[in-house]
């Protein structure tokens, strides 16, 4: 972990030609994180005037324990408490954004208590009131720790946004380790996207002149290994295997705040994970956690590259109209998305008949892309969400999905590219049976 750590806190001309700058300054992954808060902020924040935000679960694991840390090294802590909705799990919307900062008070930092929502609220609200805030990690969950991105819904329809990332993270390895399995597997399916995301990167930087930075696509490779090539360790709670699949989630992060796009982590198998979350906002049922529905998407998403990977000559096909009847009252926000990606799209296709660069996109792809075996066998035998009843999915709900999941972003990936290459929509029933069951 050495040479990751080095990154943080530090600026650096970078091989893809651009400066970059990381603005956590720490990363604390030890069993006495917690007293370690009060001076990790002392150093880097003035004053001493701190909002404590987590929700009633993640206050119970740590929560009383971090105010008693911060008090008794003279903090005023001030604690919001996120409301669980509906009897359910906080969400990280505009009605939730709005209630807290309505009751927010001045304050010189923030500390997220928690993960997912906890963390993306908190920086929403930290960027918001202009504070630095920091996160205490109590499960490893997702790839947003250090991220400046907050993935809220907005009106409906689930949207990026571009905050500041952390001054510090901190985690204690005991609270991860024992945290309920579900989170666990959760933050599995998040960093097993990764080679489809970057092969969603070289895409459009092939076809798009996206930049593209090697720095940040390589930067958790020497990690993977101690969780993908052995996902039994994951199942088992092995502590090597945790802090390998925490400092993924880390460092995952701090890639998408260099470069300032989630390209690095978040690609088309991201999608389905948020097209599920926004049906559930539109008929009311349940969704499952972020991570667990991206293992389902990666291991779709790993189809469809396979698929692609044996054209050898393209033949395009337009991308089909937005369905308006589907999306219903969310149609407004979502063809907004959808219409700034047709002339990218357009532009993509005249990129495609230039010769070779069909051929490089799919020589550079290749070898960095994993089967839809591996992905699911991975998924399998870490005991993580791997077929759609996992994720209290129906078949035609999960199918629903895959079809429309290419509407609701700007920025093309592989699902644009298999309809355009009509792959889709003639696979998906191959895909559910297939792979997903």
């Amino acid at each position: 972990m050495s040479k990751l750590d080095e990154l943080l806190g530090s600026t650096f001309n970078c091989r893809c030609g651009q400066c970059h700058t990381v603005t956590t300054q720490m990363i604390v992954y030890t069993e006495d994180a917690i007293t370690r808060i009060p001076s990790v902020l002392q150093s880097c924040i003035k004053g001493q005037r701190i909002v404590l935000l987590a929700d009633i679960r993640t206050w119970a694991i740590a929560g009383e324990e971090a105010r008693k840390s911060l008090e008794k090294e003279g903090w005023s802590c001030h604690v919001l408490i996120i409301p669980d909705r509906e009897h359910k799990s906080p969400v990280c919307n505009d009605i939730t954004f709005h209630e807290l900062s309505s009751q927010f008070p001045q304050a010189d930092a923030a500390l997220a208590i928690g993960c997912g929502v906890v963390g993306d609220l908190t920086k929403w609200l930290a960027f918001e009131h202009q504070i630095p805030f920091a996160v205490l990690a109590t499960a490893a969950t997702m790839n947003g720790f250090t991220s400046a991105n907050v993935a809220p819904t907005i009106k409906g329809v689930k949207t990026l946004l571009v905050a500041r990332p952390p001054l510090a993270v901190f985690a204690v390895p005991s609270i991860i380790i024992e945290a309920p399995f579900e989170l666990t597997a959760a933050g599995l399916g998040d960093v097993i996207a990764k080679p489809v995301s970057t092969a969603d990167w070289i895409m459009n930087h092939i076809f798009n002149e996206e930049h593209f930075c090697s720095t940040c696509s390589e930067m958790i490779n020497s990690l993977e290994t101690c969780y993908f090539d052995h996902p039994e360790r994951i199942r088992d709670r092995n502590p090597e295997a945790m802090a390998a699949l925490m400092n993924s989630l880390f460092y995952s992060g701090v890639a998408m705040t260099i470069i300032g796009t989630s390209a690095p982590a978040s690609g088309g198998e991201h999608l389905l994970s948020h097209t599920l979350d926004m049906i559930s906002g539109i008929d009311g049922q349940d969704h499952d956690l972020h991570g667990r529905q991206v293992g389902l998407g990666t291991i779709v998403a790993s189809v469809l590259y396979e698929k692609l990977f044996e054209i050898e000559t393209p033949q395009l096909k337009p991308l089909p109209e937005i369905d308006q009847t589907f999306w219903a009252q969310r149609i407004q926000s979502v063809r907004h998305q959808y219409e700034q990606k047709i002339p990218v799209i357009e532009a993509m296709r005249k990129k495609i008949r230039e010769a070779g660069l069909w051929q490089e996109f799919l020589n550079r792809c290749r070898s960095l892309v994993r089967t839809p075996r591996q992905i699911k066998d991975c998924l399998k035998t870490a005991g993580a969400a791997h077929t759609y009843p996992d994720i209290g999915c129906s078949r035609d709900r999960v199918r629903t999905a895959i079809l429309h999941m290419h509407e609701i972003r700007k920025r093309p990936t592989v699902v644009d590219l298999a309809w355009m290459l009509g792959i889709l929509p003639g696979a998906v029933d191959e895909i559910i049976d297939r792979w997903l069951v």
